[in-house]
């Protein structure tokens, strides 16, 4: 290579670099500091502060060391905003000729975010930007020009890209005593952003429990009296979110799964509405329920008023398969809780469908068994929060089946006279009640159940937090034969004379019913009714004991 050549080209090489030494010489970022910090302050309502300002002539950039926005002071006095490093970008011309800066862009790394919910649902981001923007009026357009310090006017204030990179957000509400929900690897990035028009932006970060979390849309114009109101056109999608370990729900209230979240929200800034998807896996609904060992899709429409903190529920379907549940109704916050009203309603809904769901809503089978075919209809009042509530109304179940349950061999002291035998299959024709479920347990009244094997069957019952059944039922048994059919009609007779106390004033074989739903204990109390009418069987003899065996039923050897 010629040594002309090689001495142009360490020229063009060198006079860049010789260009940006001189201005940085000549050219003090810090000299724009106070101008930036106030404009800034002046757009957030926040006193912002800044580090030594760096100018970086490759990049167009002014970088400062540390970056701080104050804390409203009615939520404390550590900043709301903190980060190590906030770079400026900038047009070089103007600034190197004419002293003039002209923002291009913001970009923030590895902030530390504080938001805070308090108790009258204000946010500590709500007066953000407070005022900014009113010297325009109501309707007025915001000029298109680049903002300048300290020229131009507050609502003026444009910034073609603001960045986020990698941040730490931790959300508090002071009204509750669980832990703060902390978002890592927060990255945020606002296009075109503007006071008083609408921006497009788009946020993800990660949550507890390995959740990841995503949001895009348009935001804005920034409501200038509480940025918390300003309206939104976003899509929200969630991937494997576990709501006890994100902080959403409390682990008191039972309810869990590993959900994912797709989702359209839309608010004018005093209404949201928004509908969408969730997708649970591993769903328990109820405390006490197991978790369902298939996917649950729950399908919503719901509006919220953001003044009265009040919403509706225009729909929630529990959808497995081609089977559906419908809850609609009302919801409140009080002290950051969600308080409802809600009405579930299911409509003949055939329960092959619903094997997937009984699990988590409670409904236990005892153990071995399953339903197969026929419907569910239910109708049913849920009021109270997730963690104390109560959900009163009836059911009806029809034309099924209990496969892998022997009821006539579980039942102590009918089976003993040989006449009820289901096999390995109890066929129920019809089964309905009433049911009250709470924190103390469950109560059901006006039992009634129609079973082939075993006949009519009436009563009430309760089932306790820790699962215990106390039921008592009267029985018409209908299927008894020969013999056993005598014996079994003079227990229902004796029943329906006996003085002694009976759940119900039907003609029937006393029934009770103990255990747990798993692993029920089922009784026939003719002990009882032969204590109860002792004289009336002396009148009769020991011929009547023989004829109707009811001296085997009671372990007499003949």
């Amino acid at each position: 290579m010629k040594k002309p050549v090689k001495v142009g080209l360490a020229v063009a090489v060198a006079l860049p670099i010789l260009a940006a030494a001189a201005i940085r010489l000549f050219v003090d970022g810090n000299t724009f500091r106070p101008m930036i910090e106030s404009r800034i302050s002046a757009a957030l309502s926040r006193k912002v502060s800044l580090g030594t300002l760096s100018l970086s002539v490759m990049t167009g950039s002014l970088e400062a060391n540390d970056l701080a926005i104050a804390e409203d002071p009615k939520f404390g006095q550590t900043p709301f905003f903190t980060a190590k490093r906030l770079r400026i970008g900038v047009q070089m011309k103007p600034l190197i000729f004419n002293r003039q800066l002209i923002v291009r862009s913001f970009e923030v790394d590895a902030p530390q975010i504080h938001l805070i919910h308090a108790e009258d649902g204000t946010w500590n981001f709500s007066t953000l930007s407070h005022g900014a923007g009113l010297s325009h009026g109501a309707g007025s357009q915001s000029t298109t020009q680049p903002a300048t310090l300290p020229d131009a006017t507050l609502s003026d204030l444009s910034v073609g890209l603001i960045t986020i990179k990698d941040g730490n957000a931790e959300i508090e509400t002071l009204s509750s005593r669980t832990n703060a929900r902390v978002y890592d690897h927060l990255n945020v990035e606002l296009e075109h952003f503007s006071l008083d028009k609408a921006f497009p932006f788009t946020v993800s970060a990660s949550l507890p429990g390995d959740g990841k979390v995503g949001v895009s849309g348009t935001v804005g114009p920034i409501n200038p009296q509480d940025a918390a109101i300003t309206p939104f056109d976003a899509r929200l999608t969630i991937e494997h979110l576990d709501p006890v370990v994100a902080g959403y729900v409390d682990p008191a209230a039972g309810i869990s799964m590993i959900a994912g979240l797709d989702a359209h929200i839309v608010s004018d800034g005093m209404n949201v509405t928004s509908d969408g998807k969730v997708h649970a896996e591993h769903l328990i609904v109820l405390k006490g329920g197991k978790a369902a060992p298939h996917p649950l899709d729950v399908n919503y429409q719901i509006g919220y008023s953001l003044k009265g903190n009040s919403g509706q529920v225009s729909d929630l379907a529990l959808q497995t398969g081609a089977v559906a549940i419908h809850v609609k109704g009302t919801f409140q916050f009080a002290a950051n809780v969600p308080v409802f009203d809600l009405k579930l309603l299911a409509q003949s809904v055939p329960i092959d469908g619903l094997q997937a769901l009984l699990p988590a809503v409670g409904a236990k089978l005892p153990d071995g068994a399953v339903l197969k075919g026929g419907t569910l209809s239910a109708n049913f009042d849920i009021k109270g929060s997730a963690k104390d509530n109560v959900i009163v109304g009836s059911y009806e179940i029809k034309n099924t089946e209990l496969a892998g349950y022997n009821l006539g061999s579980k039942i102590v002291g009918i089976a003993a006279m040989g006449g009820i035998k289901t096999g390995d299959t109890t066929v129920i024709e019809i089964s309905r009640a009433d049911m009250r479920i709470s924190k103390s347990g469950s109560e059901t009244t006006n039992i009634y159940s129609v079973l082939p094997a075993l006949g009519e069957s009436t009563g009430s019952g309760t089932v306790s937090p820790s699962g215990e059944l106390n039921f008592h039922l009267i029985s018409k048994v209908t299927s008894a034969k020969g013999l056993n059919k005598i014996g079994v009609d003079i227990l229902t007779k004796l029943n329906s004379t006996s003085a002694g106390a009976k759940p119900s004033d039907a003609a029937g074989i006393p029934i009770n019913i103990t255990g747990t739903a798993e692993n029920p204990i089922i009784t026939a109390d003719v002990n009882g009714l032969v204590k109860g009418n002792a004289a009336t069987l002396r009148s009769k003899g020991a011929d009547i004991l023989k004829k109707t065996g009811l001296s085997n039923l009671f372990g007499k050897k003949k």
